[in-house]
């Protein structure tokens, strides 16, 4: 009798544990756990200094976070989908992360399929090649449309556009369709660009077919190279440059590797309006002695999501929690809101390259 006792009270307690674990798994606030955030950013390479911003944001805003419950682990994915890829997975088998946050397109697209198998969500700081109603979350509008509407603003302003794109990126591919789109009746042709071409053949190609104007949907290293030979392949005229956020965006890294700001002067760009805090550029500023990067703020707010909605959810509920109608978030990139497919919404302006910089465009 003794002994069935015992047994008894084993088995009573095996189930209390068994019940806490569950509990713990399905039901229990994530908000007296720990959340493990694993980040995958260009930390080194060519887009190192984008990855460089978003983390600086990122640990200023877990510092502004009342909640001390978030830890952010990053991973180096150098711009490479394969180091991505490798990446993900040390996150989530060694590092066992609750949530990924994403920001360049070989890290996007190669991790998307797989997050889209499990229960986990991703955030991104950066834009997928094209959105849907899935597990990824872009605290970001989806600059896709950008395009769309560069295409319009320079249809009719030129007597014929060359599009250049790199044939071996998904994005860029989609870049250049959704300018396309845009253009209406504007003459152009499309120049692609294999990553290994040194870029010759398709610059003598597109000049002989008297363009006077070009994009270039590239990644900095092939763009410095593709403009660099524009220059030198030019006789007379050269063919203006026409611009876009990705550009803009890593105008500096441009600049670096080698072009004058007169390769740029005049090109127009659309990019999202910029609606960042003052404080936080202050204090970005303050606390590394730099400018933040544009990206650096979604960062800051892909931070704030999880600390001001995530962290008060059970996790199985994460998604359906982001998803909810009426949902805002005042954040350091200004309001903050998703609608069905987990994307934020857009609001564009005009800039062009003068003097140096890009300004705003009034026409």
């Amino acid at each position: 009798m003794k002994n069935k006792k015992i047994i008894i009270g084993v088995l009573v307690l095996i189930l209390i544990v068994v019940g806490t674990v569950s509990y713990s798994n399905g039901s229990k606030p994530v908000a007296n756990n720990k959340i493990k955030v694993g980040v995958v950013l260009p930390l080194s390479g060519q887009y190192a200094s984008f990855g460089e911003s978003v983390k600086n944001s990122m640990e200023m805003s877990l510092k502004d976070l009342k909640n001390n419950n978030i830890e952010l682990v990053f991973e180096d994915d150098q711009y490479d989908s394969a180091k991505a890829l490798s990446a993900y997975n040390k996150l989530q088998s060694v590092d066992n992360v609750d949530i990924v946050v994403g920001l360049v397109s070989p890290t996007l697209e190669v991790l998307k399929p797989k997050i889209n198998q499990t229960d986990e969500l991703m955030l991104t700081v950066g834009n997928e090649s094209a959105v849907e109603k899935d597990n990824v979350f872009e605290v970001i509008p989806w600059a896709t449309e950008l395009f769309k509407t560069l295409g319009k603003e320079v249809s009719g302003k030129y007597k014929k556009v060359a599009i250049v794109y790199a044939s071996d990126s998904q994005l860029f591919m989609t870049n250049k369709n959704m300018m396309i789109q845009g253009m209406n009746n504007q003459d152009y042709i499309e120049v692609p660009v294999s990553s290994n071409s040194d870029v010759r053949t398709e610059v003598s190609k597109m000049l002989d077919q008297g363009v006077d104007s070009y994009t270039v949907f590239l990644g900095v290293d092939q763009g410095v190279k593709f403009i660099n030979e524009v220059n030198k392949q030019s006789k007379g005229a050269k063919p203006q440059i026409i611009c876009d956020g990705n550009i803009e965006l890593s105008i500096g890294d441009y600049l670096k590797k080698g072009l004058t700001n007169s390769s740029f002067e005049g090109c127009l760009s659309t990019m999202i309006a910029d609606n960042t805090s003052k404080d936080y550029l202050q204090r970005y500023k303050a606390a590394y002695n730099s400018e933040p990067n544009f990206l650096g703020v979604y960062g800051y707010d892909a931070v704030q999501v999880i600390g001001k909605v995530l962290a008060s959810t059970n996790k199985k509920d994460w998604k359906s929690a982001l998803e909810r109608d009426g949902l805002s978030i005042e954040g350091m990139s200004g309001k903050i809101t998703f609608d069905k497919t987990g994307s934020r919404t857009l609001v564009s302006e005009l800039h062009i390259f003068k003097d140096g910089k890009f300004v705003k465009f009034d026409k």
